[in-house]
């Protein structure tokens, strides 16, 4: 295995599982990310994070009837990073939503500071072409170098 892709729904922050309507979805995703990157048996495997459904993401935060901070109580403190790039039709609030979420997954990936596996994580919006193949060229070039720095040839 060279690396693990794994795709969140995040505007998926208000709902909940149909299969247990206690468990809300994008917490129990980062219960499953941190399952699968403290595997003992995937502890060298890194991470293309797809962070999906960026253009529903931005709907649910402009119309602002279901606030983040409701679901993911850290939301009211957390400050978006300065190296933060909004999209050109993003507000602030956008931008600190998708980077909260982001953050939050990039949290467990750091936790224990092991340095053998990365996460990378990419901002994505499946119905806009464009940006899925930026995304995929990305991830390509990821894997080439992680051949690369595993045959000592980078």
């Amino acid at each position: 295995v060279t690396a693990i892709i794994y795709v969140v729904a995040c505007s998926s922050y208000n709902l909940v599982l149909r299969e247990d309507p206690s468990q809300n979805r994008l917490k129990e995703s980062l219960e499953l990310f941190k399952s699968i990157w403290n595997n003992r048996w995937l502890k060298t495997i890194s991470v293309i994070l797809f962070l999906n459904k960026q253009d529903l993401l931005r709907d649910k935060v402009r119309a602002g009837k279901s606030k983040i901070e409701d679901y993911f109580p850290d939301f009211a403190r957390y400050r978006t990073p300065p190296d933060a790039t909004a999209e050109p039709d993003d507000d602030e609030q956008v931008t600190r939503a998708k980077y909260f979420i982001r953050d939050e997954f990039l949290r467990i990936s750091t936790a224990n500071g092991d340095g053998k596996h990365y996460c990378y994580p990419h901002f994505t919006c499946a119905v806009d072409t464009e940006n899925i193949r930026r995304v995929f060229n990305d991830c390509r070039d990821i894997i080439q170098r992680m051949h690369l720095r595993q045959y000592e040839l980078l």
